[in-house]
């Protein structure tokens, strides 16, 4: 497994930019101090309102978020709003597989945050993260063919579908699964989507 540590000092630095840029909101790389508030905001039934497992409880969000913080090979984010610097939500890169250069990513923010556009914001700067500084080829991630407003809002970043790589996944409710879409983002197509950053350094 490649030591996620090595890229550490380079995406402080492209952060830095991220939190001066002209953005709504900014990501930052998760630390202790986040842990307490995200487990009070995390339980805002309108995050999970398409998910498969629900974690609108203290239990079931507590479960889900240890096991968040205990995959050594993942980036975790706090996504925070701009104007003061609150903490909205949350987002990472996980399942990093450095032999293929791919990883998942998966976000979710508050529902007095939602539909405000700010998904454009943290897809720039987890893809510029994913992209420029871990070299991946490949973002993708899952998501709930009923989920219309981030499918939506993921087409209209330059995310794709991939119809063969569909899914049925099991769900809290034992006798339904639930299909959800792949949706993909490849290096060149970051390159040719508009969402690149002018700030920042190319490949």
């Amino acid at each position: 497994m490649t030591n996620l540590a090595q890229f550490t000092l380079l995406t402080q630095s492209f952060i830095r930019s991220f939190k001066q840029s002209d953005c709504g909101a900014y990501i930052q790389p998760l630390v202790d101090q986040d842990t307490e508030f995200m487990q009070l905001i995390g339980i805002d039934p309108r995050i999970w309102r398409f998910a498969r497992f629900p974690k609108s409880t203290p239990e079931s969000f507590n479960h889900y978020f240890t096991k968040v913080l205990s995959d050594e090979g993942s980036f975790l984010f706090s996504v925070r709003l701009k104007e003061t610097d609150a903490i909205i939500g949350f987002t990472r890169l996980k399942n990093m597989d450095f032999d293929h250069r791919r990883a998942e990513t998966g976000t979710w923010l508050i529902g007095d945050q939602q539909g405000k556009g700010l998904n454009k914001y943290i897809k720039q700067q987890l893809l510029t993260i994913a992209f420029d500084v871990l070299q991946l080829n490949e973002v993708y991630c899952y998501v709930n063919c009923d989920n219309h407003p981030s499918v939506k809002s993921l087409l209209s970043l330059g995310f794709e579908i991939k119809e063969a790589q569909q899914r049925l996944s099991p769900t809290h409710n034992e006798m339904v699964d639930m299909q959800q879409y792949y949706l993909h983002m490849t290096a060149e197509m970051f390159q040719c989507s508009g969402l690149r950053l002018s700030c920042y350094p190319t490949r």
